[in-house]
């Protein structure tokens, strides 16, 4: 009785933000690291006494029983003088600001941060302990600098999914919800949480945050008469282009339907004023943007050319809408085709999702019924094939732009049942030919999965399940990419070895996949995950080399291969590989920064990659292995931060791993053989073989 009576009352330690996600509070002062590395206002209020100020106290634990540090009584009287609030804070900076909104509207960190299994191993299931174990293996293996608790991250909080976050820009006019899926985002907002603890690290989210309103929007100018279609020399350049490098890949339009547009069009438009119909519109939509996409396929970058036409298709955006048929489809495919070259995958996704509700209206996504309403079986079969490369052209565009940006698909799988295409083959150099559109097709269902285990698999599958269901995907995207010239590409099915403890990871695989043809690759998944994103890099400088680049490919493919790598660095401190590593990311983020700010975005965005790179090199330098003062006759470098990143590989080395199954993956990996280029072609192959690799 003595005991209790001389027990002190229970404290609220807590602040308001820990408690009410359950996460653990180090009552640090003025506010505690899981708020401050949010931009939050750190507040804690007395549970029994709301009126009063709660008295932070750091948390004891089972080894801190006898210290007690509480908040100093000046200090205490002095935020009372300074602020009426429970709790004081210090003036957050502008990036603190900036941040505050992503994560400040109650919901919780994706999933995605702190493991990507939704539950753990099956033992902890039916044992107490070994399910205890398991969380405190989790917890202490994950980042030290996150602050987060893995195990306690909420599915579903207020209402609102935990998949769901937002994203605004510094004029808080602007918001966008975006998926866990978006890779882009996934990976700035890890970087930052890493490194919440390092007094060196800007957060980088803030910047990245800035591109979202040229991503997402399209300034356009009042038109007052609509642009003239291009002379016939002009015509025939454009057409040239681009049917010999965008048909191949997005074949929505036939040759002789556009040369027939052209000639119905062109004398309607030209006489004043001009005579066009209802039906007309669309199909000179569709003209407007085979034109845009096609001057800036020519010039190898964005002309004022292209911006007319383009500014000419959305001027009629309100009659492809006014008139749902499939002229409009095509029309609105051709339209997301050229947001997307001109990285406006905002605005693209917007557009493509207007197509595809038009196109299941029509009835493009079942086979198709038009054939019996055609004069003869040719055209009918015509028909058919061109509806059925319409749909299937959505589909691709659509599964692509799912898997950046995380958002829910429009296309259920279930309720389609178009049939596939004929083979458009495109001829290569050594005169055999491939069918590049239907890999893209084969590719997609396989997206398609993916999408599926990491979004829209139900709560409570098993490690097991779902690392099976990986090692299944990643063999049969190693099967996919035997069928075409060999490129390496970013799988974004290995992103979780990115984030994910990397000892807990191996350990998992080792058990669960023991058997399996899967298990090496899965416990390697971080290393393929940065070797895919050096071939990336490495294809991107050969084709700048060797060939003219593609508007198709976009600068968000080089952003996710310095991202990856970035990761990597931090990742795996002591690898001999990481000056290289740096170098690349670094060359590279240098390329893009002056290619962003050349297409007209945001010069925050921009400054955002030149931090990146500034302080990756920064952390790398803390990092290196240090040697011994009496070998350099200088002492190390002291590191701005008092713990590094224990996260190291290469303790846990498999001895019993064959080194001699990889002989087969280096020729793939770092073939510096330049046969397959022509300095008298335009590559072609190439560039449709290096698309495939989209995520």
């Amino acid at each position: 009785m003595a005991n209790s009576a001389a027990r002190q009352p229970r404290l609220a330690t807590a602040c308001n933000w820990c408690r009410s996600h359950k996460l653990k509070c180090d009552a640090e002062q003025p506010s505690c690291r899981n708020c401050h590395s949010r931009g939050l206002e750190c507040v804690t209020t007395n549970l029994r006494r709301p009126d009063q100020i709660g008295r932070r106290q750091k948390p004891l634990g089972r080894r801190g029983k006898g210290i007690r540090q509480q908040v100093s009584p000046s200090n205490h009287q002095r935020d009372l003088a300074n602020s009426d609030s429970p709790s004081t804070s210090p003036p957050p900076s502008p990036s603190g600001n900036l941040l505050a909104p992503l994560i400040g509207h109650d919901v919780s960190l994706p999933s995605i941060f702190t493991a990507p299994f939704s539950n753990h191993e099956e033992s902890a299931e039916h044992d107490p302990k070994a399910r205890g174990r398991a969380k405190g293996r989790l917890t202490s293996e994950s980042s030290p600098n996150t602050g987060l608790d893995v195990s306690s991250t909420p599915t579903v909080n207020s209402g609102r999914s935990a998949n769901l976050t937002v994203i605004t820009d510094n004029t808080r006019s602007r918001s966008q919800f975006i998926g866990n899926g978006s890779s882009m985002y996934v990976l700035v907002q890890w970087l930052d949480l890493f490194f919440a603890r390092w007094d060196f690290w800007k957060p980088i989210l803030p910047h990245f945050q800035q591109g979202m309103a040229y991503s997402t929007e399209v300034p356009l100018s009042f038109l007052t008469t609509l642009p003239p279609l291009p002379p016939p020399p002009i015509v025939d350049q454009y057409l040239s282009i681009f049917f010999s490098k965008i048909h191949p890949i997005f074949p929505v339009v036939d040759h002789g339907m556009v040369l027939e547009l052209v000639s119905v069009l062109r004398p309607k438009l030209e006489r004043q004023p001009a005579s066009l119909g209802s039906t007309d519109y669309p199909q000179l939509a569709i003209l407007y943007a085979l034109f845009s996409s096609s001057a800036d396929e020519l010039a190898g970058e964005l002309t004022d050319v292209g911006t007319s036409y383009l500014e000419g298709a959305y001027f009629l955006y309100a009659h492809l809408v006014a008139m749902p048929y499939t002229a409009s489809v095509q029309a609105l495919l051709l339209l997301a085709v050229v947001l997307k070259n001109r990285n406006k995958d905002g605005a693209s996704w917007e557009i493509l999702g207007q197509a595809i509700r038009i196109a299941q209206a029509v009835g493009l996504h079942r086979q198709s019924f038009h054939a019996k309403e055609c004069p003869s079986p040719v055209d009918g079969t015509l028909a058919a094939d061109l509806n059925s490369r319409i749909w299937w052209t959505a589909y691709i565009l659509e599964r692509a732009m799912e898997m950046e940006t995380g958002r829910p698909s429009a296309i259920r799988d279930g309720e389609c049942d178009q049939s596939l295409p004929q083979p458009i083959l495109t001829l290569l150099p050594s005169g055999s030919s491939h069918n590049y559109f239907g890999a893209l097709i084969r590719l997609s269902r396989i997206q398609t999965q993916i999408a599926e285990l990491y979004h829209y698999t139900k709560q409570g599958r098993k490690t097991k399940e779902i690392l099976h269901e990986m090692g299944r995907l990643d063999r049969a995207l190693l099967d996919f990419a035997a069928t075409f010239p060999e490129e390496v590409s970013f799988i974004a099915l290995h992103r979780p070895a990115l984030m994910s403890a990397t000892a807990w990871l191996r350990k998992s695989v080792n058990r669960l996949c023991a058997g399996t043809p899967w298990r090496t690759r899965l416990r390697y998944g971080l290393c393929l995950s940065a070797a895919s994103a050096r071939s990336i890099l490495k294809a991107l400088s050969d084709m700048r080399l060797y060939s003219t680049p593609s508007r198709l490919i976009t600068l968000s493919q080089m952003t996710l291969a310095i991202l990856v790598l970035s990761i990597y660095v931090t990742r795996l401190p002591s690898s001999l590989m990481n000056s290289s590593d740096l170098s690349l990311a670094t060359s590279f983020s240098e390329v893009a920064e002056q290619e962003y700010l050349k297409i007209g975005q945001d010069t925050d965005f921009a400054e955002g990659l030149s931090i990146l790179r500034n302080q990756l090199s920064q952390h790398v330098n803390c990092t290196k292995p240090q040697h011994r003062p009496e070998d350099s006759g200088q002492h190390p470098p002291a590191s701005t931060s008092a713990k590094h990143v224990t996260d190291q590989p290469f303790s846990h080395v498999d001895t019993d791993f064959d080194f001699g199954q990889l002989d087969d993956a280096w020729p793939s990996l770092w073939s510096d053989d330049l046969g397959n280029f022509s300095w008298d072609d335009t590559n072609q192959e190439m560039m449709n073989a290096y698309l495939l690799g989209l995520p």
